[in-house]
């Protein structure tokens, strides 16, 4: 929806052509997205259990990864170019998913295969694919460059999008990095093993909203007695700053008696300071 809505803000005469195009585009990309995903994974998993079944969950993604993927050639790429985006972001998505569980990095919700690789794979796919007379309806007809498959020869508007590829993962890279070192370092980059184990919605947000959470009684203990160590620890660490901040003010308050007490000049003055 967002894409036909972008495409009809262009100014120029082919804008209704293109906001048509983009629609295309983008339903066939997501639908051959989601069709891939969920056979390529059914037959991965007949390879690998000896049993193939449906996940639905792949369908879903592998649709979204399609979108995700053809949002950067929409308006530019032919609908032919589009399955073939949709295709490939599939199998982007199972391949990255799977690499990332081999790696062990938790990505819940699969953001990185989906967003991160299929963002990528749409930005260079606007290089290979881009359609030269699409293009010029999209720019104007001084735009004189074309996707690789057009003319393997000219490889310039590949060429930019790989530098802009580039520039965009060491920009986020350079941004986000120091900031998620800080987090871990600060131990807040993920949750509490035990708060796994019970579930997110019971430990950070108190239960859940329809029915309860299948963790098990003795984890439920186990992190309320957690909870209850970790409160007693930090009153007890603030109750002894607050008893090292009275001795540290008590202690400045004798200096500045007896610093008062040895440039006293006034003989009254001195023998308060000495009953004192």
């Amino acid at each position: 929806g967002f894409n036909v809505g972008s495409a009809l803000l262009l100014d120029t005469p082919e804008r209704a052509n293109i906001a048509a195009l983009v629609g295309v585009n983008s339903t066939l990309s997501a639908g051959f997205g989601g069709l891939s995903a969920l056979f390529v994974n059914m037959i991965v998993l007949e390879r690998l259990t000896g049993e193939a079944y449906f996940d639905l969950h792949y369908a879903m993604n592998g649709a979204l990864a399609g979108l995700v993927a053809v949002t950067g050639g929409c308006g530019v790429i032919e609908p032919w170019s589009a399955i073939i985006v949709g295709f490939v972001a599939a199998l982007l998505y199972i391949g990255g998913t799977r690499l990332l569980l081999h790696l062990r990095v938790d990505d819940a919700v699969d953001a990185v295969p989906v967003h991160m690789l299929n963002g990528m794979w749409g930005l260079l796919s606007v290089g290979i694919f881009g359609s030269p007379r699409r293009l010029q309806a999209m720019f104007g007809d001084d735009f004189e460059y074309g996707g690789w498959v057009y003319n393997f020869g000219d490889g310039r508007l590949l060429g930019a999008q790989i530098i802009g590829t580039l520039f965009i993962s060491g920009w986020c890279t350079m941004i986000m990095l120091p900031f998620f070192v800080w987090l871990d370092w600060k131990g807040w980059f993920r949750a509490d093993p035990l708060d796994e184990i019970v579930g997110l919605d019971r430990s950070y947000h108190g239960g859940l909203v329809l029915g309860d959470s299948d963790a098990q009684p003795e984890y439920i203990q186990a992190m309320e007695k957690q909870r209850k160590a970790k409160k007693a620890a930090a009153r007890s660490e603030r109750s002894i700053g607050t008893h090292k901040t009275e001795l540290a003010y008590n202690s400045d308050n004798e200096a500045s008696r007896k610093t008062d007490y040895e440039n006293s000049t006034n003989p009254n003055q001195r023998t308060k300071y000495e009953t004192e």
